[in-house]
């Protein structure tokens, strides 16, 4: 169930919000309320999985009772509860996302020197198993380290891993996060309408720029790339660039709308990326929650920063090609994952060096970032390696490209595709100034979830917009078929 859908703007959401706010104003119903709710929303795309779902989460809520500061058992049991609980949990995301592909592409490889042939074992790629793994290993780590509030109880936990905004596609929220607010939020008018805001904001970023984008990068990417000439290529790298950006924060727009209109708060998992100066910026700004995460469970236990510089370096690119890794089953991502690796490492290097008092104008810097990320998108968008070579040969070499295979510029890219890609460009790339004025600063307020009641110029303008956007957008869904969420099949 997509939160685009019909079925969920005009019967799940309606229904879910009905139910929760005329239910009693205690906190025990409304999160019961959020829970069946989750659980549904989740069943109707895993209507199997679900149970499983449920079982293993029951497993780490026992077990974080165990591991945790004040249980009363030795060192020695927690460590084992704890690691035994993780090794379950990244054995579940192994055999439903990466066990097909170990199989197919590195060990029958070997079957000449190994004289057996092993049949992949075909297992379902499970939804939201990547995100709900990691929120598992996080409240597992949490509860051993006494970071988070303990849950009061096995619903608690449950709500935590279940609540549908962020169940699919994230972001990905820790226990830490979130704990208090199961135990104590409040449900405010401003809240809900700032969600409602936020909500539609990503609901247009999804339809009015991400899907028409992705329309047009389909056809490009569905052509022989050595056939591509140069300036399609470049067209159509720069759609996936866009529409990828979009796509996923609109989904965090609507995911973090969704949860303040529960009275949840969120953290924020983008900030404008693309006018980053750095590759390691840019790591900052895209995909907070995942950065966040691999650097608190992966890049600290490692060492992080805190031992030689050549490790130090080489847990940053462990840690990304890991990154890679969890994106998806695909020399691609994995390749994806140590090119990020690669330039973090020489950007922290150069920050060591004598170079790092060289100052290079920051326009400089943003091309050469954007350009970074460009060609990584190359690599994530590609179906293979050898695609996405031939690719990049198409963009940086020019005549190596066929034109008269090529289909025509206009069956690729209509006006609207061009209109859309330089609107999202100038929203996306360009640092704009903050605009003065009562509309701009009201409408950043509401964004951001801190507008202010006491203005009901403020509170018309801020619903007006949301209204707007979100007829506009429910106007584009219904007529387009094309409405993946990108970051669904993570």
């Amino acid at each position: 169930m997509l939160f685009t859908s019909p079925i969920f703007l005009f019967a799940f959401l309606p229904l879910l919000l009905t139910a929760y706010y005329l239910s009693p104003a205690s906190l025990h119903v409304k999160n019961a309320v959020a829970l069946v709710a989750s659980v549904l929303f989740f069943a109707w795309g895993e209507p199997v999985f679900v149970y499983a779902l449920i079982v293993g989460i029951y497993i780490d809520y026992r077990v974080s009772l165990v591991i945790g500061p004040n249980a009363p058992y030795g060192a020695r049991t927690k460590l084992l509860a704890l690691v035994a609980a993780i090794c379950l949990n990244v054995a579940t995301l192994i055999a439903s996302k990466y066990l097909d592909f170990i199989v197919i592409e590195i060990i029958n490889p070997l079957s000449p020197w190994l004289q057996w042939h092993v049949q992949p074992p075909k297992f379902p790629l499970l939804l939201g198993i990547s995100f709900i793994t990691f929120h598992r290993i996080s409240y597992l780590v949490d509860s051993y380290k006494g970071r988070a509030v303990p849950p009061r109880g096995f619903l608690d936990c449950a709500l935590y891993i279940f609540l549908f905004p962020q169940l699919i596609a994230g972001p990905i929220i820790r226990y830490h996060d979130i704990g208090d607010q199961i135990h104590d939020r409040t449900h405010t008018l401003e809240k809900f309408l700032t969600g409602f805001f936020r909500f539609s904001v990503g609901f247009a970023k999804k339809t009015l720029v991400a899907d028409p984008l992705g329309s047009a990068t389909d056809k490009v990417f569905a052509v022989p790339p050595h056939d591509l000439t140069t300036l399609i290529a470049w067209g159509g790298i720069v759609a996936y660039t866009l529409q990828i950006y979009f796509d996923f924060s609109g989904y965090s727009d609507m995911a973090l709308g969704l949860g303040r209109m529960m009275g949840f708060e969120f953290p924020e998992n983008f900030n404008r990326p693309y006018i980053s100066r750095s590759v390691t910026e840019f790591w900052r700004r895209w995909h907070i929650s995942l950065s966040n995460w691999m650097r608190l469970y992966l890049y600290i236990p490692l060492g992080g920063n805190r031992i030689s510089l050549p490790r130090t370096y080489l847990n940053l690119w462990v840690v990304f090609t890991i990154s890679g890794i969890w994106h998806g089953a695909s020399w691609t991502f994995i390749a994806w994952g140590a090119y990020y690796g690669f330039f973090l490492s020489l950007e922290r290097m150069l920050a060591n060096s004598r170079l790092a008092n060289v100052a290079m104008p920051g326009a400089l810097r943003h091309i050469y970032t954007l350009l970074v990320v460009i060609i990584g998108w190359v690599l994530f968008r590609s179906p293979s390696i050898t695609h996405a070579g031939a690719y990049l040969s198409a963009m940086f070499i020019p005549g190596s490209g066929s034109e008269l295979a090529t289909p025509p510029w206009g069956l690729l890219f209509g006006n609207r595709d061009l209109a859309t890609m330089l609107v999202g460009t100038l929203i996306a790339c360009v640092r704009w100034p903050k605009f003065p004025g009562t509309i701009a600063s009201s409408l950043r307020r509401a964004f951001a979830g801190k507008l202010s009641m006491a203005s009901v110029g403020e509170l018309t303008v801020q619903f007006a917009a949301s209204l707007s956007m979100f007829i506009v957008s429910v106007a584009a869904t219904i007529s387009s078929d094309y409405s993946p969420f990108l970051y669904f099949r993570f």
